[in-house]
């Protein structure tokens, strides 16, 4: 879940073979052979193996004069097919990530359990290959030169928006959670697997939460990594940044070298967003991609979020000391190149993105919520972003008990970092409310996405495996995964003495 913000200007820049067997059940239709769907060989970038994809037709919405829609999906074999009746069911993040184009990630976090269960990966309606909603955005010298303090952010984002609304042009209800859930049930009846074990990351643990209310003798085991409750509103983010961030000044504090080369970094931080908020700095740099000398306006809010979306992997926030203090001494050019390593405008379908935070998270406000969220500068941003898009959208709001916490007892484990910028432990702890058979571990240094950065692959096949936590070991869980910080442009640097436990643990 890396952004809920809006699809205009402002927003957007302030803010990424085995051949299946024979004998295997799981590719037949389950009753009706006409009902197969016809799978093709593909490849996706980064994983050299040969998967398998297809498509089924659904129906836009209930109302069959509406139309049709493709959903594209991609089976990742087993190496070996000993349970060919199961598979493993990836959800993407986002919203807006097609889970197709992520297969890679998807099977490195599932490798293990990926030895003898094949992986099904959905694009969700509006992403990926399923009919993708994108808008336009600008390119990356634009971004860089637009100035968020002098325009005027609402009547520019209402243009962007009704832009987009206009080169879209499809009721964007029919693209929230609920209807969404609906699609991947259908993909399993198409492939005929008798059940899925769900694997959720981040946005993508809603729609593993959804799915298992509306068909819960589907699912086998749920695990729920980067927790987003159904009853938390995706616009309280702004805590869990400003307290992920507050973690990294305190690990840099307690590390002996951090401290002697970015000392008091903290109140250095807080004083050049306020000399930015006074006085936005218009400089020069070299574009990340061309090499071009390109204008670069820095902002309060261009800074902030820049530092807040490096705080998602160990590696960049191993450069965020070094990225504030060549800042402080006019050297932006660390900082253009973090940015450029962000791109939402790319990596999410923003009509789709739009269409879930206008439909389930801005109908959810209340006066009291808006006061809360509105305490950090994040929150205040995607309200307003919210309130200027969303009407003009006019997504249909879900229902009520959509909000309500999803009540099981099938075995579910729920993962969560210690150092997460965008669902905190305490999210999951929200979550399980009404769950009778869960587990929540806690990766004290993990960030993001437990999955990709911890011994958590190995815990989770052997979950899936025996359906229960009973008697696994997660002790591994618990080891520290901190990266050195860079003491400058060349690199990191070693003490002989390293820092504390604490300092490990931020």
């Amino acid at each position: 879940m890396k952004s809920i913000l809006n699809c205009f200007k402002a927003m957007m820049n302030i803010l990424i073979m085995l051949v299946l067997m024979g004998s295997s059940t799981a590719l037949n239709a389950e009753d009706n052979q006409l009902n197969q769907p016809k799978l093709t060989p593909c490849y996706m970038e980064g994983l050299p193996d040969r998967l398998m994809c297809g498509s089924i037709t659904q129906p836009l919405s209930n109302d069959t004069n509406d139309g049709y829609i493709d959903i594209h999906f991609a089976v990742i074999p087993a190496i070996k097919p000993s349970n060919p009746d199961e598979a493993i069911l990836g959800f993407a993040g986002g919203p807006g990530q097609g889970a197709i184009g992520l297969a890679r990630i998807f099977d490195h976090n599932l490798r293990f359990a990926r030895e003898t269960r094949d992986i099904v990966l959905v694009d969700q309606r509006g992403t990926g290959f399923s009919h993708q909603l994108q808008c336009d955005s600008d390119d990356l010298k634009t971004q860089f030169a637009f100035n968020d303090v002098i325009a005027d952010l609402q009547a520019m984002g209402a243009k962007d928006t009704h832009k987009c609304k206009a080169k879209l042009n499809i009721d964007l209800s029919h693209f929230t959670t609920p209807v969404a859930a609906k699609d991947f049930e259908s993909v399993r009846k198409a492939l005929g697997y008798k059940g899925f074990h769900l694997y959720g990351v981040s946005y993508g643990t809603r729609v593993a939460q959804e799915y298992q209310r509306q068909f819960p003798e589907s699912v086998l085991t749920s695990t729920l990594d980067g927790v987003v409750p159904m009853q938390q509103s995706l616009a309280a983010i702004g805590e869990a940044i400003d307290g992920s961030l507050a973690l990294l000044f305190v690990r840099c504090e307690a590390d002996v070298l951090c401290r002697a080369q970015y000392p008091n970094l903290e109140s250095k931080f807080k004083a050049l967003l306020t000399q930015l908020e006074q006085r936005p700095v218009q400089t020069q740099v070299r574009h990340p991609r061309t090499h071009d000398l390109i204008t670069f306006t820095v902002t309060k809010m261009k800074f902030y979020s820049a530092i807040r979306f490096s705080l998602y992997s160990q590696s960049q926030r191993a450069i965020v000391p070094m990225v504030i203090e060549k800042a402080l001494s006019g050297d932006y050019s660390p900082l253009a190149g973090m940015m450029a390593n962000v791109d939402l405008t790319q990596s999410l379908a923003m009509g789709m993105h739009n269409a879930i935070v206008c439909g389930e998270d801005w109908p959810r406000l209340t006066r009291h919520t808006r006061a809360q969220y509105s305490k950090t500068d994040i929150g205040r941003a995607m309200i307003a972003g919210l309130d200027i898009a969303c009407p003009i959208l006019d997504v249909k709001a879900v229902d009520e008990k959509f909000y309500l916490p999803l009540k099981t007892s099938t075995p579910t484990l729920l993962l969560s970092g210690g150092r997460d910028p965008a669902t905190p432990a305490s999210w999951a702890e929200l979550a399980m409310v009404e769950m009778t058979n869960a587990t929540h571990l806690i990766a004290p240094t993990a960030t993001h996405g437990v999955g990709s950065q911890t011994c958590a692959p190995k815990i989770i096949a052997k979950f899936i495996d025996q359906q229960s936590m009973q008697d696994i070991d997660t002790n591994c869980i618990f080891e520290p995964n901190d990266k050195p910080f860079f003491m400058n442009i060349n690199g990191v640097a070693i003490a002989k003495s390293q820092s504390t436990d604490a300092a490990n643990k931020e």
